[in-house]
């Protein structure tokens, strides 16, 4: 089975971004990222009615054909430690859009920048891995300099601050990963960015509550390392929303500190204490 995506209108930015998309895709190779399967461009002059008269048009019509993942988006799945998916399901997701974007950013063939990553454009399979798609908006990115645009898309409440200055660089895409595991974990959307001020209340109350849930399960042995697991996640989303893009953590070192191979102390002690 396929999964066809469709571009309605055929506008100059579409597309653009349609060619953007197919081009990027057919690069990438990778488990965690959606496969393309096929496309298909078709132009027609059709007879169609414009302003009461009935005129001569090009219709474009594109379609993308990707794999079919029969678990649907992650955003159907943002529900809180009382419901909705358990903490291991949870934290297989957060890995696996983290060697996603480990491999976009460091291990293609040329580096690329998604931008317009969110719950929707996380596609899941029927083991509930991550698969990142909709790459319309996306850019190869040199390492020597950063994209200072006037455009640059993307959704509001994942874009970092330094969208308002146009400026694009690798952690524009760490700042919005904070937020899908902020998201993930707590179950609330678009929480507030203003909750690295409070995070050590902030990591405490979330902690009891995955905790409360966790020992409901009867005979369950793991709480305590689930739950080291659980605020390890939460310090990492709360450092990748930094709002200044030089202290948010590269993905090589996120990737690092999700395994624990990694300290944490340094960003804790800096960057996650009280004002």
């Amino acid at each position: 089975m396929v999964a066809v995506k469709k571009i309605l209108r055929a506008i100059p930015t579409s597309l653009t971004q349609f060619e953007n998309e197919i081009n990027l895709l057919i690069k990438l190779k990778h488990h965690n990222i959606v496969r393309l399967i096929g496309y298909c461009y078709e132009t027609q002059h059709l007879h169609t009615p414009y302003e009461g008269k009935s005129v001569f048009a090009w219709n474009t019509e594109s379609l993308l054909c990707l794999e079919f993942l029969p678990n649907g988006s992650l955003d159907k799945y943002i529900s809180d430690a009382s419901s909705g998916l358990n903490w291991h399901t949870r934290y297989k997701v957060i890995e696996g859009i983290s060697y996603g974007l480990q491999y976009l950013h460091e291990h293609s063939n040329e580096p690329i920048i998604h931008l317009d990553l969110k719950p929707a454009n996380i596609l899941l399979d029927g083991k509930m891995l991550p698969k990142i798609t909709d790459f319309g908006l996306s850019r190869l990115f040199d390492q020597n300099q950063s994209i200072c645009t006037a455009s640059t898309g993307g959704t509001l409440g994942y874009m970092p601050p330094e969208f308002l200055r146009g400026i694009i660089t690798p952690m524009w895409d760490i700042f919005s990963l904070g937020v899908i595991i902020m998201e993930v974990i707590t179950g609330h959307r678009d929480y507030p960015h203003d909750i690295r001020k409070s995070a050590k209340g902030f990591i405490t109350l979330e902690l009891q509550k995955w905790r409360n849930k966790l020992q409901k399960e009867p005979g369950y042995t793991m709480v305590e390392t689930d739950c080291q697991q659980i605020e390890r996640c939460i310090q990492i989303g709360l450092i990748c929303v930094n709002d200044e893009r030089t202290k948010r953590p590269t993905m090589k070192k996120i990737i690092n500190m999700l395994q624990g191979l990694e300290s944490m102390d340094w960003y804790i002690t800096n960057e996650l204490s009280e004002p």
